[in-house]
C-alpha cells in the first residue's frame, strides 16, 4: 500500500494523541507499505532525533582557494571561492514538512515496508484505517474477511463495512479511544459462512450486476425516449475495444497491471489445451474490429469489462499495528 498524508496519517498521529490523554500512553502500531512521504511520516511519527540516522539540517560545502587566482588581481575561475559559495547556497536545507517532527516523545511505531499480509506472522487483530479519502478500502474488507476487528471512521467509503459485527466506526476521537479499548479486551467474533461469503468475488459480482441492472418499466422508459439504441452502441463500442492486442493494450495503459493480456493469456491457455477457442481468438488478433454492429459480447470480452470495472472500483493501501495487535491502511 501507499504511506501518504492523504491516507490519514495526519488523522492517525491525532488519534495516538488523544489516547495518550485518556489513558497516558500511545498505542503502538506497525505501519505498512511505503510511499514518497514515508520519511517525513517516520519523522512525523517518531521525531527526527529519534528514527533513522538524523539528517543534517544543512550540507556543508568546503570551499578552497586557487593560490594562482588570488595572485592575478582576485579573478575568479570554475572552481573559485565564490563559485562553491555560490553552490551553497542554492542547496536546499532538509527543512521540517511537519510540526508533529518536532515532538520529544516518540510514537511506538515502525515501518516494516510493503508486505503481503498472508505472509504476516504477528497476531494482529485489530486494524485501523482512519482514511475519509478512500473509495472502498480493500485493506479494510482484507481485515474483516481474516476475523479481524476494523476501526474506522463513520464515511460514505465504510458504509458496506457497517453491517459486520467486528466493524468498530466512530464519529469522534474519544470514541475512537473507547472502541480501542474495548476491542483490546475482546475478541473479534468468529465469522459465519454467510458473512464469508460477502467478502468474495463471487459475492461482489453479484452486487456490481445488482447495482448495474435496471427495471422493465426503466427499460420501456429508456426505449420510449430513443436511449435503447444508444446504449447498444456503446456496448458494441466497448466490447470492440476489448478484442485483440488492441484491447491488452488499452487496458495496460488504463491501469489493469498483470491483468491487462488477457488475449494473450487466452491464447496461450488454448494453445496448451489444444482447445478449439484458440482459433477463434488468434483470427479476433489479426483482424481485430470486424465492422459489424454484433451486440453478443464474446467470454473474452464480457471478462475484460468485468475485471475492467472490478480493478478500478477497488482502492489498495496498507497499514498495520505492532505488539498490541493493531494494523494500520
Amino acid at each position: 500500500g501507499k504511506i501518504l498524508w492523504a491516507k490519514g496519517l495526519d488523522r492517525l498521529i491525532e488519534l495516538e494523541e488523544c489516547y495518550r490523554q485518556y489513558t497516558g500512553n500511545y498505542f503502538p502500531i506497525d505501519i505498512y507499505g511505503t510511499g514518497p512521504e514515508l520519511k517525513e511520516i517516520k519523522r512525523a511519527f517518531h521525531g527526527r532525533t529519534w528514527s533513522d540516522p538524523p539528517d543534517k539540517l544543512f550540507q556543508k560545502t568546503t570551499m578552497t582557494t586557487n593560490s594562482s587566482d588570488s595572485s592575478n588581481n582576485n579573478h575568479y575561475n570554475d572552481d573559485s571561492t565564490l563559485t562553491k559559495l555560490t553552490k551553497s547556497f542554492k542547496t536546499s536545507p532538509d527543512l521540517p514538512k511537519s510540526i508533529h517532527e518536532w515532538r520529544r516523545t516518540p510514537i511506538p511505531s515502525s515501518f516494516p515496508g510493503r508486505v503481503d499480509h498472508s505472509l504476516l506472522t504477528s497476531p494482529y487483530k485489530i486494524f485501523i484505517n482512519p482514511s475519509v479519502t478512500e473509495v472502498l478500502c480493500t485493506t479494510t474488507a482484507e481485515a474483516l474477511a481474516m476475523g479481524k476487528f476494523a476501526i474506522v471512521p463513520y464515511h460514505p467509503s465504510n458504509q458496506f463495512f457497517y453491517q459486520f459485527e467486528n466493524c468498530l466506526p466512530y464519529r469522534t476521537k474519544m470514541e475512537f479511544c473507547a472502541n480501542l479499548q474495548w476491542a483490546l479486551h475482546h475478541d473479534p467474533a468468529p465469522l459465519a459462512e454467510e458473512t464469508r461469503r460477502l467478502f468474495s468475488w463471487e459475492a461482489a459480482t453479484d452486487r456490481l450486476v445488482r447495482a448495474a441492472a435496471i427495471t422493465t418499466r426503466e427499460a420501456r422508459l429508456r426505449e420510449k425516449l430513443g436511449r435503447t439504441s444508444l446504449d447498444e452502441r456503446i456496448a458494441w463500442f466497448h466490447n470492440e475495444l476489448g478484442k485483440g492486442s488492441r484491447g491488452d493494450a488499452l487496458r495496460k495503459v488504463l491501469g489493469g497491471g498483470p491483468v491487462s493480456e488477457q488475449v494473450k493469456y487466452q491464447l496461450a491457455k488454448s494453445a496448451a489445451g489444444g482447445t478449439a477457442g484458440g482459433e477463434e481468438l488468434r483470427e479476433e488478433e489479426e483482424e481485430g474490429s470486424s465492422g459489424e454492429e454484433d451486440l453478443n459480447i464474446s467470454d473474452g470480452g464480457s471478462a475484460g469489462t468485468l475485471m475492467d470495472l472490478l480493478l478500478r472500483s477497488s482502492v489498495l493501501s496498507g497499514v498495520f499495528s505492532s505488539k498490541s495487535g493493531y494494523q494500520q491502511g
